[in-house]
Protein backbone atom coordinates (compact mmCIF):
# COMPACT_ATOMS: atom_id res chain seq x y z
CA UNK A 1 0.00 0.00 0.00
CA UNK A 2 2.93 2.00 0.56
CA UNK A 3 4.05 2.14 -2.62
CA UNK A 4 1.08 3.03 -4.34
CA UNK A 5 0.86 6.20 -1.88
CA UNK A 6 3.92 6.72 -2.72
CA UNK A 7 3.32 6.46 -6.82
CA UNK A 8 0.18 8.93 -6.04
CA UNK A 9 2.13 11.66 -4.34
CA UNK A 10 5.02 11.68 -7.09
CA UNK A 11 2.36 11.52 -9.73
CA UNK A 12 2.25 14.82 -12.41
CA UNK A 13 -1.91 14.97 -11.29
CA UNK A 14 -1.29 15.20 -7.76
CA UNK A 15 2.17 17.61 -8.08
CA UNK A 16 0.10 20.02 -10.49
CA UNK A 17 -2.54 20.30 -7.99
CA UNK A 18 -0.36 20.93 -4.84
CA UNK A 19 1.26 23.56 -7.28
CA UNK A 20 -2.09 25.36 -7.85
CA UNK A 21 -3.26 24.49 -4.24
CA UNK A 22 -0.24 26.45 -3.06
CA UNK A 23 -1.25 29.30 -5.41
CA UNK A 24 -4.59 29.58 -4.84
CA UNK A 25 -3.83 29.95 -1.03
CA UNK A 26 -1.88 33.14 -1.62
CA UNK A 27 -5.47 34.71 -2.46
CA UNK A 28 -8.20 33.60 0.59
CA UNK A 29 -10.46 35.58 -1.29
CA UNK A 30 -10.91 33.27 -4.11
CA UNK A 31 -12.14 30.55 -1.90
CA UNK A 32 -15.34 31.55 -1.97
CA UNK A 33 -15.87 31.82 -5.46
CA UNK A 34 -13.96 28.31 -5.64
CA UNK A 35 -16.68 26.60 -3.12
CA UNK A 36 -19.48 28.47 -5.80
CA UNK A 37 -18.31 26.80 -8.57
CA UNK A 38 -18.58 23.30 -7.24
CA UNK A 39 -22.01 24.38 -5.47
CA UNK A 40 -23.16 25.34 -9.29
CA UNK A 41 -21.46 22.10 -11.10
CA UNK A 42 -23.97 20.13 -8.45
CA UNK A 43 -26.87 22.34 -9.54
CA UNK A 44 -26.99 22.56 -13.11
CA UNK A 45 -26.76 18.63 -13.24
CA UNK A 46 -30.06 18.65 -11.08
CA UNK A 47 -31.75 21.79 -12.62
CA UNK A 48 -34.73 21.53 -14.90
CA UNK A 49 -35.65 24.87 -15.49
CA UNK A 50 -33.67 25.91 -18.49
CA UNK A 51 -33.90 29.72 -17.47
CA UNK A 52 -32.14 28.51 -13.78
CA UNK A 53 -29.55 26.63 -16.02
CA UNK A 54 -28.77 29.36 -18.20
CA UNK A 55 -28.51 31.84 -15.12
CA UNK A 56 -26.16 29.28 -13.15
CA UNK A 57 -24.10 28.72 -16.54
CA UNK A 58 -23.64 32.21 -16.66
CA UNK A 59 -22.62 32.82 -13.19
CA UNK A 60 -20.38 29.67 -13.63
CA UNK A 61 -18.13 31.57 -16.88
CA UNK A 62 -18.37 34.47 -14.74
CA UNK A 63 -16.45 33.03 -11.65
CA UNK A 64 -14.35 30.71 -14.18
CA UNK A 65 -13.05 33.89 -16.26
CA UNK A 66 -10.17 33.97 -13.21
CA UNK A 67 -7.45 32.21 -14.53
CA UNK A 68 -6.39 31.46 -11.51
CA UNK A 69 -9.25 29.77 -10.49
CA UNK A 70 -9.73 28.15 -13.82
CA UNK A 71 -6.36 26.76 -13.55
CA UNK A 72 -6.87 25.24 -9.78
CA UNK A 73 -10.20 23.54 -11.13
CA UNK A 74 -8.57 22.02 -13.70
CA UNK A 75 -5.94 20.98 -11.48
CA UNK A 76 -8.47 19.18 -9.21
CA UNK A 77 -10.60 17.73 -12.19
CA UNK A 78 -7.23 15.99 -13.66
CA UNK A 79 -6.58 14.74 -10.22
CA UNK A 80 -10.12 13.66 -9.12
CA UNK A 81 -10.22 11.99 -13.11
CA UNK A 82 -7.30 9.79 -12.28
CA UNK A 83 -8.80 8.26 -9.44
CA UNK A 84 -11.76 7.49 -11.28
CA UNK A 85 -9.32 5.29 -13.35
CA UNK A 86 -7.70 3.62 -10.30
CA UNK A 87 -11.41 2.82 -9.01
CA UNK A 88 -12.05 1.11 -12.53
CA UNK A 89 -8.88 -0.41 -13.03
CA UNK A 90 -9.13 -2.13 -8.99
CA UNK A 91 -13.17 -2.95 -9.86
CA UNK A 92 -12.00 -4.79 -13.15
CA UNK A 93 -9.39 -6.64 -11.97
CA UNK A 94 -9.93 -7.60 -8.02
CA UNK A 95 -13.67 -9.13 -9.64
CA UNK A 96 -15.24 -6.53 -7.62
Amino acid sequence: MTGMIDSLRSCEEYQHYLQEKEKIQKFPELKASIYRLREINLLIQEVTDPETEEHLRAEYDHLSADIRIRDFMQAETDYCRLFQEIEEVMASELDL
